[in-house]
């Protein structure tokens, strides 16, 4: 089989049969149970009579009636039911103890305290489903002296050191860059999920349920292996990955081994460096890359950006021209792995990126629908949970 065919939807997902509670908001949360989604979880996305923050977040579509809809929602939250409700409501609280019952997992990701405060805290949760898994993703964790301390991407990027990394490498800059994509958010993400995963393996074994704590600021710092060395052991001489000039533009390259050496020297056609001492063997190449780089920086910038990756290839050369995001829309690599896709909210059609993995044996699809806010209030909240009447008046919910 052909496996990146299990990126269209099929047979049950590897997760089919589990329920999720979704109390999550923005991109940490939401990225976590998406992915969850994408494996065949049921989740079920709590959100405010007014919807959550990204549902009002631009990029915006709008349908024929001018209702506009986030394009960023979308990718963040397809596949998802929806339910609104009002969190400090009694009668909230009530379909939340409900929905516990019939869920596996809930995920958060409020400020730490505020679970605690509504009533919905791992302990009062698991008093409704003792197997119950929760998992909080946050700043900076649920313990420890910063854990109130408000937190979102760009403020742990700052204080975990990230940014002064990232600029540390830019080699004329002189203050942080801005923030680009949220590595701390979609780090943090990836962990839930991976964590997630593991407590669910972990219950199946022993039929036990847990709490997962999930901190922005320890997962960036975990991704972080080079540099959280070097704040220890300063190196003497820094070596640099970034764009090399060419006749037309930049490129990037990468030479670590000694057939990319061997390579780079035929491209660039410099045999005398073979034997050249300081890049003899991989450990001092390494040692002195930029002084590699710099030599083949004088004919790459004789030549043309494409000449230059052309022959690269040819030669086993790690290398790549700098691409805008938007041409990752019509790549044939990621069209032929069918990771472009598309999905269906209320403006219609909205491409985004598909399911991360590829499995051989089961599907892995993000699935073809967002949801509009509150579209599932009474298929869950009344079908599903049998609430009253007088429960269900109390939510605006039909019956």
């Amino acid at each position: 089989m052909n496996i990146s065919d299990s990126r269209h939807l099929g047979t049950a997902g590897i997760l089919n049969g589990v329920r999720v509670l979704d109390f999550t908001a923005v991109i940490s949360g939401p990225y976590c149970t998406r992915m969850l989604s994408d494996l065949g979880a049921d989740v079920i996305k709590i959100e405010p009579p007014e919807g959550e923050l990204l549902r009002h977040a631009p990029p915006y579509r709008e349908n024929a009636d001018g209702k506009s809809f986030s394009s960023l929602f979308a990718p963040l939250n397809a596949g998802k039911r929806s339910i609104t409700l009002d969190l400090k409501k009694p009668e909230s609280a009530k379909a939340i103890y409900k929905l516990t019952n019939h869920c596996d997992v809930v995920v958060e990701n409020f400020a730490p305290g505020v679970m605690k405060r509504l009533g919905f805290d791992y302990s009062a949760l698991r008093t409704h489903n003792e197997k119950l898994i929760m998992c909080s993703i946050s700043g900076f964790g649920q313990s420890g002296p910063m854990a109130a301390r408000p937190a979102y991407a760009p403020i742990v990027h700052a204080w975990s050191g990230f940014d002064l990394a990232l600029l540390g490498a830019q080699q004329h800059l002189d203050k942080p860059l801005n923030m680009g994509p949220p590595v701390a958010d979609t780090t943090a993400s990836q962990q839930a999920f991976g964590a997630i995963c593991a407590a669910l393996f972990h219950r199946e074994r022993t039929g036990v349920g847990q709490y997962i704590d999930i901190s922005m600021y320890d997962a960036l710092i975990g991704t972080l292996h080079k540099d959280f060395q070097q704040a220890q052991y300063p190196l003497d001489k820094e070596r640099y990955y970034g764009p090399v000039k060419t006749l037309n533009g930049w490129i990037m390259i990468m030479v670590l081994s000694d057939r990319h050496f061997k390579g780079l020297m035929k491209v660039i056609d410099r045999p005398d460096l073979l034997d050249d001492p300081r890049f003899s063997s991989s450990g001092a190449r390494i040692e002195n890359y930029n002084d590699m780089i710099a030599h083949a920086a004088e004919y790459m910038a004789q030549h043309t950006t494409d000449e230059l990756d052309k022959r690269f290839a040819a030669e086993g050369v790690p290398s790549s021209p700098y691409r805008e995001l938007a041409d990752s829309l019509v790549d044939e690599q990621l069209t032929q792995r069918h990771m472009i896709t598309q999905v269906e909210d209320g403006a219609g059609e909205v491409t985004i990126a598909n399911a991360g993995a590829l499995f051989s044996e089961t599907p892995a699809a993000v699935q073809p629908w967002v949801a509009d806010l509150g579209a599932h209030n009474e298929e869950i909240l009344r079908d599903e949970l049998a609430l009253s009447p007088e429960v269900l008046d109390a939510l605006n919910v039909a019956h």
